[in-house]
């Protein structure tokens, strides 16, 4: 193998396919010199650019502690044994002549630990929530913090583009003598791309390029197997500004502060450009027109849509403390029957809400149903948990009954699909009127939405716990995310403080770097930290600074709103 390729060629399907297969035709020398080929570029193309490395530290994911591990590097072995399994398989089907079993062989690859590169660091420390580097090589690696740099300093110069003309101006004269476009025709945004003529966008790709290969002399182009990331990806010899860093710490330093600037950018430029986009505004206009939110002010992308479609903002629903509420702009460019049809889902969904929240507490509350719910399957009522889990208890037929049952009420009630009546399925359509008719609907509507809301909790609160609503409550498992410590009792808070338990939630241990002890090091430690920041002992300084700040601010905000509320205002004007 060539360049530290991870194969192990003793016992790799070379050796079983030459072995196994002693009297192929010439249609099937054919097809494995074929696969020969493609199995040879797999060894070949894909070579290993930063030579040897230690892997004794690194371990597999599911290995065992005595298991040895293959150091021969990963670039190739998956590649390599499937063009050879392949070759292997229909070599043997064209042939039709009996084989000798070839004897079973493993080949095991070590992936690279990158936990220790530049860019694991407070406060997430080595974050890879998608598994990136669970199973890639340092070539893979390099390969992604070379584009990880190239597109971060890309977006620190776009971040600094998109505020820059605003606020300090734009060039003079004519970008396009030709065409008569000055510079400040050029909008800030992602609307100047349509500005900027064909030729103006080659001229700033040619002088990219070359910058990047002549200048920098950057060779990481390519992809995998043929670009060259050096021993450190993304330097290109030019020091900072200028100055080459001998102390390894300060290097560092400077290196992943560039790291982490080039990935609040990458954010901050998305987020400008969606802004940009939805507002048909640059930062700096919507910052002094006010537009803040890019939806429902009357301003940018959806002025124009919205002055001519329907304007929902009195209809039924509206009421306070929110007003007119739509932070999607779903009504932007709707007209009124799609009002009226997201209206009757609405409706639809909020009563089937309601029914499903009173059914996750009733059965616990006041009992099941005596009998069977299916003689056949012997399945009675009291099987049936009051949880997600009772979806798969049901028969199918059972379900079935359900659904038909369902679609009678709805046929039924078809002409009238927001008025059942009332009472509700008796007929009386439009017995309410006037006032009462509306107090009536929109405490329906409001009930409907508060019951989607609590029955998407109650859900996944269900789904998290194991336990319906009612089991929940009654063994004080009010945290999803510490099952199991229910059955413990919670009526000496002494005994379980002893224990090891937490003084704020008693029944729940006492998390990782919190010591229980409200006069310790920390003043109010009670052992309260459900999303786990006491785990990084280093950070829990800068955290317990950040909290006493932010309350001292928020108590100030509390009295000066209170006081404000209750008429205390200086007069006449603060300007």
């Amino acid at each position: 193998s060539s360049g530290g390729s991870s194969c192990d060629v003793g016992n790799s399907p070379w050796v079983q396919v030459a072995s196994a297969m002693p009297a192929m035709s010439k249609i099937s020398s054919a097809v494995a010199g074929a696969a020969a080929v493609v199995g040879a570029t797999a060894f070949v193309g894909l070579p290993q650019q930063q030579g040897a490395r230690d892997v004794n530290s690194v371990s597999m994911r599911g290995a065992r502690a005595g298991d040895k591990i293959s150091t021969r590097g990963v670039s190739s072995a998956s590649t390599a044994t499937l063009s050879l399994g392949v070759a292997g398989l229909a070599a043997l089907a064209i042939s039709r002549r009996p084989t000798a079993a070839a004897s079973k062989s493993s080949v095991v690859c070590c992936a690279y630990d990158a936990s220790k590169e530049i860019g694991a660091c407070d406060p997430l420390l080595f974050w890879d929530p998608i598994g990136f580097c669970e199973g890639g090589s340092k070539e893979d690696f390099d390969r992604r913090r070379a584009v990880e740099l190239k597109h971060g300093r890309l977006c620190m110069f776009a971040t600094i583009g998109m505020l820059w003309p605003d606020v300090f101006g734009k060039f003079d004269g004519y970008l396009s003598p030709s065409q008569g476009l000055k510079f400040s025709d050029v909008p800030s945004g992602i609307y100047a791309v349509s500005k900027v003529p064909l030729e103006g966008w080659l001229q700033i790709l040619l002088v990219a390029g070359l910058i990047e290969t002549q200048l920098f002399k950057d060779q990481s182009f390519g992809g995998p197997g043929f670009a060259k990331y050096g021993a450190e990806p993304g330097n290109f010899g030019t020091g900072y500004w200028g100055r080459r860093i001998k102390d390894p710490v300060e290097r560092r330093l400077k290196l992943t502060t560039e790291l982490n600037n080039g990935r609040l950018a990458m954010i901050a430029m998305a987020g400008l450009l969606i802004q940009n986009g939805l507002t048909g505004q640059s930062p700096i206009e919507q910052w002094q027109s006010g537009h803040i939110s890019p939806f429902n002010d009357g301003q940018g992308f959806f002025a124009i849509a919205r002055r001519a479609g329907y304007d929902a903002s009195k209809e039924l629903g509206a009421c306070p403390p929110l007003g007119y509420w739509d932070p999607f702009g779903m009504m932007a460019f709707q007209d009124k029957d799609k009002f009226m049809r997201n209206r009757e889902l609405e409706l639809k969904h909020g009563r089937i809400c309601m029914a499903a929240a009173i059914g996750m507490f009733v059965p616990d509350l006041f009992g099941r149903f005596p009998g069977y719910l299916s003689p056949s399957d012997g399945l009675k009522f009291s099987d049936i948990p009051s949880t997600i889990d009772a979806i798969y208890k049901v028969p199918t037929l059972g379900w079935l009954q359900i659904l038909a049952f369902a679609g009678l009420l709805e046929a039924k009630n078809l002409a009238f699909p927001m008025d059942y009546g009332w009472p509700a399925f008796f007929g009386n359509v439009g017995k309410l009127k006037g006032p009462e008719r509306e107090k009536k609907l929109l405490a329906e509507i409001n009930n409907g939405r508060l019951a989607m809301v609590a029955m998407a909790a109650i859900v996944a609160q269900n789904g998290a716990t194991g336990q319906s609503i009612v089991e929940q409550f009654s063994t004080g498992n009010l945290n999803p995310f510490v099952g199991g410590y229910a059955h413990q009792e919670a009526g000496n808070r002494v005994v379980m403080r002893a224990g090891g338990n937490s003084a704020a939630l008693p029944w729940a241990p006492c998390p990782e770097g919190l010591t229980n002890d409200p006069f310790g090091d920390f003043a109010g430690d009670v052992g309260f930290d459900p999303l786990g920041f006491a785990k990084n002992k280093r950070l829990l300084p800068w955290y317990r600074e950040a909290e006493l700040a932010h309350g001292r601010v928020c108590m100030l905000a509390v009295l000066g709103f209170t006081v404000q509320v209750s008429g205390a205002k200086w007069e006449p004007f603060i300007t």
